[in-house]
C-alpha cells in the first residue's frame, strides 16, 4: 500500500481517479486545489506522498517544486454541472478492511492542518449509517455543493450515493447562488446537502428570485455550526423544504449525528446515528446532567487509526472514546446542540465566555447578518473584539442590545465593522484571520 495524493476541482475524471487508487490497493491523500501549492507539497511530504495525481490545468505549478514527488496529470472536460455517469458507479467496490482509504487534512483553523487517516472500514460503515437515517433511493438525486477534498462531502454524498446508486450531480463550487438553485432544478435534485454559510446564501438568493426547487425533499447542514440567525432565514425561505441539521468530524468519519423526521425540535444537531454513542462529561470526565454544558465524547465504529504525524490533541476522558474538544448539551429532547469549540473558550478573571453565546445576542439586530467574537491584542492588552458585517456603523446599537443581558466580562471592547467574516476553505471561521484583524 502507498500513500498517493490527489488534487484537482469536483469532476467525473477526478471520482475516477480516486476510485483508481482504491482500485489499486493504495491510499488516496486528498488536498483542496485551494490549498498554497508548496503547503500542499509540504503536506505529501509529511505524509511520506511519493506519487500525486494533480488536475491538469495545475500541474505545471507544481513541475519542479519538489523532485521526490512524482506529478502525473489528469484531463478533465470542461467543468460544468453533470450526472456522475454509470460506469463509475460499477467501477467502485465496495470494501471494509481496515486498510487506510483516505488521508484527510483538518481545517487548521487553530494551529497547522494534520493529516486525518481513514480506513476503508470507517468510512464504508459511516456511509451505511448515513444511508440509515437519509433513506436514498435509486429515484434521489444528491446535489455536490463542496470540495471531494472534505470528509464530510467524501463519505456523506459521493460514498451515499455510490453505495445507494442514488444520482448525483457534479457540479463547480465556486459559482454564484443563482447557479446552484438553477442546477437543482434542471437536473431534479432531491437531495442538497450544505453548510451554514452555502445555505444563507441560498436563501437570501432564493428569497430575491424565486427558482423552481420543487423536486428538493431535503436540506442537510453541516460543516460549523449552524447558528439560530441563519437557521431562522432559511427556515423562512425554504419554509416548505426540511431542513436537517448534522454534526460531525474527520476523525469520526465524519458523521455523528443528525436531525430526521421526528427529531428536528429546534436548532439541534439531532441525535447519535446508527452504533454512535456519545457521552458529555466535564474536565474530570463525569457525565454532566441534561442541559448543562460540557465536552463532548464519541464512540463510534468509523473511528479514525490515526494522524500522519502527532497524537490526539484532546486526550480522551472517557476511555477508549474519542475527545472531540467540542463543547455541547443536550436539551429536554434528547437531541445535541453544539455551542463551540474548548479552544475558543475564552478565560476572563477565571469566568468561562462562549463567544457563540456573545454572537447570538449581537445578532439579533437585524443589520446585523454576521459576526464573530475572539480575544484580541490592543495596545498590549487582553481583551475581546467582535468583528460584525453590516451596511453601517451599529457599535452603539450593538452595546445597547447586550448591556443588560450579558455579565459584564462577556461585554466585547473593542468593535470593527468588515464586508465579510474570514473564513477557511471549508467554510469555517478562521480564528486566527479574525484574531490578526482584531489586535494591533
Amino acid at each position: 500500500m502507498s500513500r498517493v495524493a490527489l488534487i484537482g476541482e469536483n469532476s467525473v475524471e477526478y471520482i475516477e481517479t480516486l476510485i483508481d487508487i482504491w482500485n489499486k490497493g493504495d491510499c488516496a491523500v486528498l488536498l483542496d486545489w485551494r490549498i498554497p501549492f508548496q503547503i500542499s507539497v509540504e503536506m505529501m511530504l509529511e505524509a511520506e506522498v511519493r506519487l500525486c495525481y494533480v488536475q491538469e490545468k495545475y500541474y505545471e505549478t507544481f513541475i519542479g517544486l519538489n523532485s521526490n514527488i512524482s506529478f502525473v496529470s489528469f484531463k478533465t472536460d470542461p467543468i460544468i454541472a453533470a450526472l456522475l455517469p454509470s460506469y463509475i458507479y460499477d467501477k467502485y467496490i465496495n470494501r471494509y478492511c481496515s486498510d487506510e482509504a483516505v488521508v484527510i487534512y483538518s481545517s487548521g483553523t487553530t494551529g497547522k492542518a494534520r493529516g486525518i487517516i481513514l480506513s476503508h472500514y470507517a468510512i464504508n460503515t459511516n456511509a451505511d449509517a448515513i444511508i440509515d437515517y437519509m433513506r436514498p433511493t435509486t429515484e434521489d438525486c444528491i446535489y455536490i455543493a463542496k470540495t471531494l477534498s472534505h470528509s464530510s462531502t467524501l463519505t456523506g454524498e459521493l460514498l451515499v450515493a455510490l453505495k445507494a446508486k442514488a444520482k448525483l450531480v457534479i457540479a463547480p463550487t465556486i459559482v454564484p447562488p443563482r447557479y446552484v438553485l438553477n442546477n437543482i432544478n434542471k437536473f431534479g435534485v432531491t437531495i442538497a446537502c450544505l453548510n451554514p454559510t452555502l445555505l444563507l446564501m441560498l436563501a437570501d438568493e432564493y428569497e430575491r428570485t424565486q427558482y423552481g426547487i420543487s423536486s428538493l425533499a431535503a436540506i442537510y447542514v453541516s460543516g460549523s455550526i449552524l447558528s439560530d440567525k441563519i437557521y431562522r432565514e432559511a427556515h423562512t425561505a425554504f419554509y416548505d423544504i426540511p431542513i436537517y441539521n448534522a454534526y460531525g468530524l474527520s476523525e469520526a468519519a465524519p458523521r455523528v449525528t443528525a436531525q430526521t423526521f421526528g427529531c428536528c425540535k429546534g436548532n439541534s444537531v439531532g441525535k447519535p446515528i446508527k452504533d454512535v454513542e456519545i457521552a458529555i462529561v466535564d474536565e474530570n470526565g463525569k457525565l454532566v446532567p441534561n442541559g448543562v454544558r460540557g465536552i463532548i465524547q464519541v464512540k463510534t465504529p468509523s473511528m479514525f487509526s490515526g494522524y500522519v504525524t502527532g497524537n490526539e490533541k484532546h486526550a480522551s476522558l472517557c476511555q477508549g472514546w474519542l475527545n472531540t474538544g467540542d463543547i455541547g448539551f443536550w436539551d429536554e429532547f434528547d437531541e445535541l446542540h453544539i455551542v463551540g469549540r474548548v479552544d475558543d473558550v475564552i478565560i476572563c478573571d477565571a469566568h468561562k465566555i462562549y463567544p457563540t453565546d456573545v454572537e447570538k445576542l449581537i445578532l439579533e439586530n437585524p443589520s446585523i447578518s454576521d459576526c464573530t467574537v475572539s480575544r484580541c491584542t490592543v495596545n498590549g492588552t487582553e481583551m475581546i473584539g467582535c468583528l460584525y458585517v453590516s451596511n453601517r456603523d451599529c457599535v452603539t446599537e450593538i452595546v445597547h442590545g447586550i448591556k443588560d443581558r450579558l455579565a459584564q466580562y462577556e461585554i466585547p471592547k473593542k468593535y470593527l465593522r468588515t464586508e465579510v467574516i474570514p473564513h477557511n476553505n471549508r467554510g469555517k471561521v478562521d480564528r486566527k484571520a479574525v484574531v490578526d484583524i482584531l489586535s494591533d
